[in-house]
């Protein structure tokens, strides 16, 4: 279906081929590279972008859901798939029939999982997570009888296990506590995974790395590295950002908008519900075609600005759930049809995700992974 100009996201696929070059440099020899993708590759399309990172060599993929995982199959990616989340067991034959990698947190998980696969004569590959400190899903290390439940997982009939994983809480923070704490949860899995192999039952793949902990910490890097919001240009963390462990990076989505209307408004005037937003004098206001309902916050009024003709306009009220307006007072020219960057590159001027995230008193990831569905994205490529 062809896509119209009222807003688009657009998505720089060689800048995601460039970013992806630039990581691969950062794993250990003979290290592989798991793509993370779920949440629609944080809100870029979860099968262009995979497409992209698998003729590039990406060697994993990291989804959260067993949907997501038919859906990169559907979509022709071959490659390994492993699935973060919880899959109820039932669906063991989905997973088997998908060559899908579970992750599996418990015996009581693991057992009803292989039960299933049993029962439909198949074998589901896994990864045991491993809880260090996250507090989310997997065994916990340090409690009695962790060692015997990992060893009534792995030898479950039904389910081959491949790897092992845990995940950092702080990585992505800096300051002694933090660095403190990320170190105590690597020394947690790499001893643990230890004990298994003393048993010999260790898995083949260990994993714990996310994209701050490869870029900050060359001891974790370990068999495979899980790359996520790097992938799309950005950071990490706020406290990242501009550190010299970052590589130079290229912001994949832009998004932006079209002017719909221009009128010229008198002091006094208000604008958008609440009437927050007061004409101080004369001003000449643009209706933009974006809302909240695309994935622009609502509270961006507070502080927000666009850019429209390379020049910034602060928004003039709250957005609403289709629009929002912008004070383009002092900017000559501007009318119906003229593109409005929200996010992205216009000119000399660039509104980043780390700002609009900032502003709307949350992260970049919640913001990229937030742009609706009804707003196209546009795939460019080298």
């Amino acid at each position: 279906m062809e896509w119209s100009e009222r807003c688009w996201a657009e998505v720089d696929l060689g800048a995601l081929r460039r970013n992806y070059r630039q990581l691969r440099q950062r794993l250990s020899p003979g290290g592989k590279y798991l793509a993370v993708v779920k949440a629609d590759a944080y809100g870029h399309g979860a099968v262009p972008v995979a497409r992209v990172l698998q003729e590039e060599g990406a060697d994993w993929f990291g989804v959260a859901s067993l949907e997501e995982g038919e859906e990169l199959r559907q979509g022709g990616i071959t490659r390994p798939v492993l699935i973060f989340g919880y899959t109820p067991p039932q669906y063991a034959g989905r997973l088997a029939e998908e060559e899908l990698t579970q992750g599996v947190f418990s015996a009581g998980y693991a057992a009803a999982l292989g039960k299933a696969a049993i029962a439909g004569h198949h074998e589901v590959e896994f990864h045991l997570m491993v809880d260090t400190g996250m507090g989310r899903l997997g065994l916990r290390p340090r409690e009695e009888g962790s060692l015997r439940e990992a060893w009534d997982i792995l030898t479950i009939p039904g389910l081959r296990c491949t790897g092992a994983f845990t995940h950092f809480a702080v990585a992505d923070e800096l300051g002694e506590e933090a660095e403190t704490f990320t170190g105590e949860q690597l020394e947690r899995f790499t001893a643990f995974c230890r004990r298994l192999g003393e048993a010999g039952l260790e898995p083949e793949l260990l994993h714990c790395a996310n994209s701050a902990a490869t870029l900050l910490r060359e001891e974790s890097r370990l068999g495979m590295c899980r790359f996520g919001i790097v992938n799309y240009g950005l950071a990490p963390s706020g406290e990242l950002a501009g550190h010299p462990a970052m590589p130079a990076l290229e912001p994949v989505m832009s998004l932006r908008a079209t002017v719909a209307m221009v009128k010229e408004a008198r002091a006094g005037d208000t604008f958008s519900y609440g009437r927050l937003y007061t004409a101080p004098g004369p001003r000449t206001i643009a209706t933009v075609a974006i809302g909240y309902a695309d994935g622009y916050p609502r509270c961006m009024w507070q502080g927000g600005r666009v850019l429209v003709k390379g020049q910034w306009a602060p928004i003039a009220g709250r957005v609403c759930m289709d629009q929002l307006m912008v004070d383009v007072t002092g900017i000559p020219g501007v009318v119906p049809g003229d593109t409005v960057t929200l996010a992205g590159r216009d000119g000399e001027n660039v509104i980043t995700w780390d700002e609009i995230g900032e502003k709307s008193g949350t992260v970049s990831y919640e913001r990229i992974c937030g742009i609706g569905r009804r707003v196209p994205r546009v795939y460019k490529d080298e």
